[in-house]
């Protein structure tokens, strides 16, 4: 897989880096959550847009909250209520609010839900990436796991659309379909050989956020002072978890080669 830079980030190697979402409904409760940022310093951060009540004030926040991050970078996106997100919105308007996010250049990463409009997919991908904007596009399933011929499709599809990173996030009804959710997301990035994001969610799936530097992950969200989406793991616990797991592989190989 080729690995993917962004500012001083590169995903697709090494350790999965870790995203806090920001879901403040207002401008107090965002700083209080940028404070919590800034004492953590999480590899990225996700402003998720839908969550505020004042859409007016959105782009003089996006401003302020780029300000504050500094290198961090920052992924924009408004999570439709089809996709688990907070509003309803027309796709028309869903598209325009993204180009209005590229052209701000204060995102990052844009997220683009590409199966929202799938005719237009390709077009939107491409508006996005000539107004030099880094697309991820995304796929959630909050009440399934779907069969695993079609998790794979999807996350292609996504890929053959244009899109720079690839996420998909399902539901489990069981354990199997944890397993068959990192199985599809091995076999696309060999496929698409871009960085995916991949997350069984709920407790069943926990497993999948801190596994994925096996498992074809290279994000995976943590909880900062609210979680935005189920099964989520506070970020101080996440760290550890995937820094010990780095370190017990790393030592693993050490010890194979003084053998």
């Amino acid at each position: 897989m080729k690995p993917l830079r962004i500012k001083n980030l590169v995903l697709g190697q090494g350790i999965p880096k870790i995203c806090i979402p920001m879901t403040g409904k207002n401008e107090e409760e965002l700083l209080k959550e940028l404070a919590y940022i800034r004492e953590f310093t999480p590899d990225l951060v996700e402003w998720r847009v839908d969550c505020l009540k004042n859409q007016e004030s959105m782009w003089e926040m996006l401003k302020t909250i780029s300000d504050n991050l500094g290198e961090i970078p920052l992924l924009f996106t408004f999570r439709t209520a089809g996709e688990g997100g907070c509003r309803e919105i027309m796709y028309e308007d869903y598209v325009n609010l993204l180009k209005k996010a590229a052209d701000s250049r204060y995102a990052d990463l844009i997220d683009a839900e590409l199966f929202f409009c799938p005719e237009g997919a390709e077009e939107l991908v491409s508006v996005l990436k000539e107004r030099g904007a880094t697309v991820l596009a995304s796929n959630h399933h909050f009440h399934r796991t779907p069969p695993t011929e079609e998790m794979v499709q999807r996350l292609i599809q996504m890929h053959k659309w244009g899109a720079d990173v690839l996420k998909l996030a399902v539901m489990p009804q069981n354990r199997e379909d944890v397993l068959r959710l990192m199985t599809a997301a091995l076999r696309s990035e060999e496929d698409t050989q871009k960085p995916v994001v991949s997350m069984s969610m709920g407790e069943t799936g926990m497993v999948s956020r801190i596994l994925g530097e096996d498992f074809s992950s290279c994000i995976t969200f943590a909880a900062g002072l609210s979680a935005s989406a189920p099964g989520q793991i506070p970020a101080e616990s996440l760290r550890r978890f995937l820094q010990a797991i780095h370190e017990l592989k790393t030592e693993k190989i050490n010890i194979k080669q003084v053998t």
